[in-house]
């Protein structure tokens, strides 16, 4: 008959190795497969906050765009106006403009054509309170007596705060209330200054990331009428906003007509745990360049 031979089993030893080895190695395709993971989750999260910074941008630049270019100016916590940004304006300010009125300039369609509500292209005769544009309607463009004003480019610059009443202590000198209106006419506060370029507002802007990380924008406030940002109306653009700056991408001392600004908008970024970073080591910023035509 023949001898079965019993193989010896394994010594505890070789039990307590094997299984040491077994869980480095598991401990090896975990740590791999979390990191795999980890940089697809960053990947997938930097490419959507990059996408929400390109889509906050592509929102500001249409507002930009329609800004009054002397009336930018920053603004801290207070409301106090700080002036107008510059390279070195690095703060987290609240930026104000005053806009030009763009729903009015492109006018209601008439069946036809789109017919403008205003121009800025008015006569004004001199010592007269009123202006005339014969290729508007201002009734059919729905002005607001005592509410709407018109910006006065003829008078020049003095100081931006108080030009644009930013402040409510400031008096006001680029401002004109009106007062009443016909089809073609506007009939001022005050006598404006001689010169065809005066535009029609209704509404400041002012740009804020809240402590929330929240990026709002707030209208319909009237600085001419002593009225600050924060008395308007907010709507949120985005979400996990770090930083929000603007400056000149040209020369500050050129023409105020048609300057180039650039607008500039941080996402707060993840830390090591996959949480949002406070640390401005890890934003994710992206850039826009705007002409701003007024």
């Amino acid at each position: 008959m023949k001898k079965v031979t019993i193989r010896p089993a394994f010594t505890m030893i070789e039990l307590l190795f094997v299984i040491v080895v077994l869980g480095i190695v598991g401990g090896l395709a975990l740590e791999a497969v979390r990191q795999y993971y980890e940089g697809i989750y960053r990947t997938g999260e930097y490419a959507k906050r990059s996408a929400d910074a390109d889509h906050i941008l592509d929102q500001l630049s249409k507002y930009f765009e329609y800004a009054i270019d002397s009336s930018i100016v920053n603004i801290d916590s207070s409301e106090t106006c700080l002036g107008r940004p510059d390279t070195s304006s690095s703060g987290n300010y609240t930026v104000a403009f005053v806009g030009v009125d763009r729903d009015g300039l492109q006018g209601i369609w008439d069946g036809i054509r789109w017919s403008p509500t205003w121009s800025e292209e008015v006569m004004t005769a001199t010592g007269s309170t009123i202006v005339t544009a014969s290729d508007t309607n201002y009734t059919a463009g729905g002005i607001s007596n005592n509410n709407d004003a018109l910006f006065d480019d003829d008078i020049n610059n003095t100081n931006i705060c108080d030009d644009y009443k930013w402040n409510s202590t400031s008096t006001t000198t680029k401002y004109n209330l009106i007062t009443a209106h016909t089809d073609h006419t506007l009939t001022l506060q005050t006598t404006p200054a001689n010169g065809k370029r005066k535009y029609l507002l209704r509404s400041g802007y002012a740009f804020k990331v809240e402590s929330d990380g929240k990026f709002v924008m707030y209208d319909n406030f009237r600085p001419w009428k002593g009225e600050t940002y924060s008395t308007g109306r907010d709507n949120t653009l985005g979400e996990n906003v770090a930083h929000f700056y603007v400056n000149y991408a040209s020369d500050a001392n050129e023409s105020t007509q048609g300057l180039i600004w650039r607008l500039k908008v941080c996402m707060q970024g993840i830390d090591t745990n996959l949480s949002n970073s406070s640390s401005s080591s890890n934003d994710i910023c992206r850039e826009r360049t705007v002409h701003v035509r007024y």
